[in-house]
This record gives structure tokens, sequence and C-alpha cells, in this order.
């Protein structure tokens, strides 16, 4: 009786303890799960980095095939689009006729000149032949004559004839030899004419005239237009840049791809993790620490690996690394790069152990990086009461030392999942690479990209200010056309340049000077806005809408303050040579855009344009000719030509050099020039 008392206490205690031992081992197995899968795993957890690579046309073409499916391995260089080449085709077909005929042309203009060359030898050698014959014929007349003077002369002393007959004599012999005594000179004359046309012809036939040098120049023009061609064609065939695989095809065969949309998209990884690192452990971090990873749901040896990337602020992590749905986390987001590439899908998981460094954090003194330096700038920035959302770039130390960075213009590339940004200066000063062509790949969280992309075709580009994109693939960059401080303006200085996209870079196929055509012209300039000339000229903005290109002025202001702003309906005129009336240049608006300089107000001059999906206008502005860092964020809801009423967004104590629609849905990214600081970038909230 007793045993059976205990045995139904036993029983009721373990119905009171159960569901809690239930509980204590449901998350203790969760918690042996999450961090780690037991073996010494970390509980941090990382995904391998994602680069994605839109595939898309630099031209409006129709698409033949697509030779990849969702999900299949691509390499770099293999072919995964091709587009209708017909029309392209045709215009190779017409441009090398066009050469052929050009290569007839030349053919028979140094024929014809030839020809011409020919006859005058030959009508030269044979007035040379005539003038001999007739020398010789003088001769023998005047030494006939001395004879007959003499015969005549003893008759007259014989008194057999009179003196009238000697002097008749006379005069015929002193004529015959005169003539006779000019013909040699008549001959070397006609000699060195024939070895000038003789030199003249060997001239033409290795130098060629002028004609044919014309010729000549539109034959290579033409050539030059067939490369030109031939590779816009290579273009149509889409290719994959680098290992991959497809992650998105958005257009099928048939469907006309208009430039810059994508057709598909391609994302890599593998080489790369980027780690959530809660905010407890992400401050004891640095770069060069070491790393332990193993590949979630694999069991093997932990990869290698080194902390490359550190986020620059501690910030809301994504959604998957959170311990729980409803409960956010906050840290950092750390890139690890791994001793050698894995094969893994982009975006898959891993956990992540991190091996700090057991040196102090306090170290000997050592001279700055330019890259500390910068960060130490934007916390004193911060510190002087900057917004918290205006956040530094991040400049990798390695392009640090080649070239100097400041933003002066940007373009989103949706596409790309970037931006490109143009610097006023490139390359350092104590080098070769000074005014170097290049354009800066961003990321949408202000990392610069560590290798610059290159623009061929030109040597050297200064005071670039603004990058703007056609609606046919095409990019426009343009130089500031102002005076250097030391007075001088050279054509790298003044220079509007159309590239089209070559490789990883960008090749030059338009190139106009602004400033030049302006000098050509007084009248125009004075339409312009520019009755003094461009002496004052100075040209920040730029924008394209509907075919137009639209130049924004820094300085001159016009009498009563208002920033001005050109129209060129016809840009493709410009890069033929064609003066400014014929691309359809005119003074389209007028704009008032001060700034505020230490609390004063001070006239403002546009650093940038950019026309809007909604149909608005976005304009920066900083002072025109003023010192100081300040500078305003306007917008015109319904621009049109003639005066602007703009609404003033937002002011800085900063200079906001460039603006594009930002990469985060409803934003304007802008980013500002701060001198020999850290450049900075705000993506400011935009509603009408």
């Amino acid at each position: 009786m007793k045993s059976t008392k205990t045995v139904y206490r036993l029983q009721a205690a373990l119905q009171r303890v159960a569901p809690g031992l239930c509980l204590v081992s449901t998350l203790g197995a969760a918690a042996w799960l999450h961090f780690g899968e037991g073996g010494g795993r970390g509980h941090i957890v990382g995904f391998a980095e994602t680069t994605p690579e839109a595939i898309a046309p630099i031209e409006v073409a129709k698409i033949v095939a697509v030779h990849v499916h969702v999900g299949d391995a691509v390499t770099p260089g293999q072919i995964v689009v091709e587009l209708d080449t017909a029309a392209i085709d045709a215009e190779i077909a017409v441009a090398e006729a066009e050469k052929a005929q050009l290569e007839a042309d030349v053919r028979a203009s140094e024929a014809e000149i030839l020809q011409k060359l020919d006859m005058d030898l030959a009508s030269l050698e044979r007035e040379a032949a005539k003038q001999r014959e007739e020398h010789l014929q003088v001769t023998a007349t005047a030494k006939a004559l001395d004879s007959e003077l003499a015969r005549v002369k003893q008759l007259v002393e014989d008194r057999q004839v009179v003196f009238e007959e000697l002097a008749k004599v006379d005069l015929e012999r002193t004529a015959a030899a005169a003539l006779a005594a000019e013909k040699p000179r008549t001959l070397n004359l006609l000699t060195k004419q024939i070895k000038a046309a003789e030199a003249r012809r060997k001239a033409v036939k290795q130098e060629g005239s002028a004609t044919a040098d014309k010729l000549a120049a539109d034959l290579r023009f033409a050539e030059r237009n067939i490369e030109l061609l031939k590779k816009r064609r290579e273009a149509y065939m889409l290719r994959a840049s680098r290992p991959g695989r497809v992650a998105a095809i958005f257009k099928r065969p048939g469907e006309v791809a208009v430039a810059g949309d994508p057709v598909l998209n391609i994302v890599s990884g593998g080489a790369r993790v980027v780690a959530c690192v809660p905010e407890r452990v992400a401050l004891g971090l640095r770069e060069g620490d070491d790393a332990k990873l193993w590949i979630r749901g694999q069991a093997s040896a932990p990869l290698l690996g080194k902390t490359v990337t550190l986020g620059p602020v501690v910030a809301e992590l994504p959604i998957r690394c959170w311990t729980a749905p409803n409960r956010p986390t906050w840290g950092r987001e750390v890139t690890v790069e791994l001793e050698g590439a894995v094969n893994v899908l982009a975006g898959q998981a891993f956990d992540v152990v991190f091996q700090p460094s057991t040196m102090p954090l306090a170290s000997p003194p050592v001279a700055p990086t330019k890259a500390a330096t910068n960060a130490a700038n934007v916390n004193a920035a911060h510190a002087a009461n900057l917004p918290a959302s205006v956040l530094p770039m991040m400049l990798p130390d390695a392009l640090a030392k080649r070239t100097r960075f400041e933003p002066s213009g940007i373009l989103a590339r949706e596409a790309e999942g970037r931006y490109l940004v143009v610097s006023d200066d490139t390359g350092q000063k104590d080098k070769d690479t000074e005014g170097a062509p290049w354009v800066f790949g961003m990321s949408k969280d202000g990392a610069i990209e560590p290798e610059p992309l290159q623009v061929d075709g030109i040597d050297e580009v200064s005071d670039v200010e603004a990058i703007v994109a056609g609606d046919a693939g095409e990019i426009y960059l343009l130089s500031s056309q102002s005076y250097s401080k030391r007075g001088k303006r050279k054509p790298a200085r003044t220079a509007l340049l159309r590239l089209r996209k070559e490789g990883r870079g960008f090749r030059v196929d338009g190139e106009a000077h602004i400033a030049e055509l302006l000098d050509a012209d007084p009248a125009q300039a004075a339409a312009l806005g520019l009755p003094n000339g461009t002496r004052a000229l100075d040209i920040e903005g730029l924008a394209y809408r509907g075919g137009s290109l639209y130049f924004g002025l820094k300085a001159p202001l016009d009498a009563q303050g208002n920033a001005m702003i050109w129209q060129v309906t016809a840009p493709s005129a410009l890069f033929a040579s064609k003066p400014l009336a014929s691309a359809g240049a005119s003074l389209w608006a007028r704009v008032r855009v001060d700034v505020e300089v230490a609390g004063k107000p001070t006239p403002g001059g546009i650093s940038d344009l950019l026309f809007l999906p909604d149909g608005g206008l976005a304009i920066s502005s900083t002072p025109s000719t003023a010192d100081g860092d300040a500078g305003a964020l306007w917008r015109v809801d319904a621009p049109a030509s003639g005066a602007l009423t703009p609404v003033l967004v937002r002011k800085w104590a900063l200079k906001p050099e460039g603006i594009a629609p930002s990469l985060s849905a409803g934003k304007l990214m802008v980013v500002f020039d701060t001198g020999s600081t850290a450049p900075l970038f705000e993506e400011v909230p935009w509603a009408r």
C-alpha cells in the first residue's frame, strides 16, 4: 500500500515538471543548433557575398537567343545572350561600301594627277628638244656668216662690192651669234623645269597631293568608323564578365531590349563572406583579424580567412541575421576574404568565429593613412553638428595612394547595382598619372571600388564636373570650361566627352569643346548670357532629358543674380564640329539658388541638375564665386523654359557637388567634395 502511494506521488510530480523539462530541452536543442551545432563552431552568421552582374545591351536591339537558364553556371567571356545584328550589319556594309568608293577615288585622283604631271613633263622635254635643235642651227648659221663676213670684207677691200653689203652681212652674223649665245640659257632653264617636274612627280607618288591627302584622311575616317561599328557589333553578343550563376531572366527571344535594361542577372560569390557581427563583438574587431568559417549544413574542416572590411557604422543588421524574427539585431557588417575561393551559392550561410589579434589596440605613433585621416575628419565634422545621415565614402588605401579623389558628379547605374563617380582631379601631381582618364565605381553604401574604370580614346581629363547618361547607352562627361587658378585653360578643361561602354571601362566616341565654340561665335555667346565672353564661365551641372542636354552654370550669374541653364537639343551636332547654333543651343531658364555662408545669404550657382521620373527637376547649388563651405538642394515641380520657381529642400555647411537617384527607393543620393578631408555622401528622402 505504501509503495503504491509512492508511485502515485512520483507520477504526479512528473506531470507537474514535465512541461518545464520539455521547454528546457527544446531551448537547449535550439541553442545547440543556433550557436554552432557543436564542435566549437561560432554563433556569428555570415553569407557568401553576392556580386550581382546585370547583363544589359548598350543599344536598343531585338533578342535573338538566350543561351542560359536560371541556375546555370557561367564562365567569364561566355556568350549568354545574342542580339539581332541585322541593323548593325547593314551599317557595316554601307560603311565598307563607302570605304571602297573612297579607295577608288584615291586611286583615280592619283592617276589623274600623275597623268597631268606626265603631260607637263613631256611638253617640257619636247620644248627642250626643239631648243637644242634651234641652238645647233643658229650655231651653224653663225659659223657660216663668219666665213661670209670675211669674204665680203675682202671684196670691200678689193672694191668689188660696196660697204653696205658688208654691213648687212655683219648685222646677220651679230643676230645669229646673239641667238646662239641665248639658246644655252634657255636650255638650262628648261632642264631645271624638267628636273622640278620629275621631282613633283616623284613626290606625288611618295607623299600624295593635297587632294589625295584629303581623300586619304576621309579613307582613314571611314576605316575608324568601320572599326567602331565592328566593336559595336561585338557588343551585340552579351557576355558574362565573371564566373557565377544565372539568378533571373527578364526577357526572352523576340522581345526588344532597351539600352541599359537588364536581360538577365548573374550572381557570383565564393571568395568573400559578409558576417553579421553583433555590436558587443564588432567593436573589438580590426582589419586583418583572422577568422574561421564553416559552411552551414556541411561537416568539414574550417575555412580560413582574414577580415578585410569593417562596416563604417553600427546599424540594424539584415533580417536573416536576427536571432528572432521580431527582435532586430544591431551590429556591423564585416567582410572576410577567404584564403581560397569555395564552390558555394551566392548568399549561402556560414558560421563564423573571429580570432581577434592579441596585440593591444594602442600602438606606437605612425604616420596615419589617408583613410584614417579621412575617418578622423569625418568624426570632427559630425562633432560640428552635421546630420548623422551624412556618411564618409570609403576609399581604399591603395587607391588613395594612386589618385586624388574629390567627387564632383555621380550617376546611378541601377542595373549594375552601383554608382559611377567623377572627380575634379585624378592621379597624382608627382607621378605620370596626373589627369588620368578615370571614372570610379561606388557601392550603394559608399565604398569606392579599388580599381578605377579606364576611359580609352583620350590621354587626359581635367576638372570634370558632371556625368550623365543618355537614352541610347551613351554617357557624357563635362569639364568645367573654366580657367585654372593660374589663369590657364587647356583643352582638357573645356571638354564635353561622349563615352560608350567597352569591356570594364569606356571609350570616347565623341569630343567637343564648349568654351572654344563660344569663343568662335561671340554673338551666340551673348545670346546664351555671356556678353563679355567666356573668361568667367564655370559649368558644373549637366542633365539629360528627351534627347537634349541641359547645362547648369555655376558662373557667371545674370544681372539679377540668377543662375542660368542652357539647353542643347541636338548634342550629336557638337561632336560633328558644328557651331552651337546648329546644335540648337539656347538660354533655356534662369533660377535663383542662393546659399548661406556663415549665416549670410550668398549668390549661388548650380553645381548639378537632375530631371526626375515624376517630371520634377532637382538642383544643387554652391557659392557662385564666393569662398566658403555652403550648399543647398532645391526642387522645381514643373520645370519649363523661362524663370523657374525653386523650393528649398535642404541646406548644408558643405558643398554638394553631384546628385543622382538613390539605389534606395524614395531617396536622392548627394555627394560632397570636402577638399583634403574625407569625401561624404548623404541619401536624402525625396517626395513631392
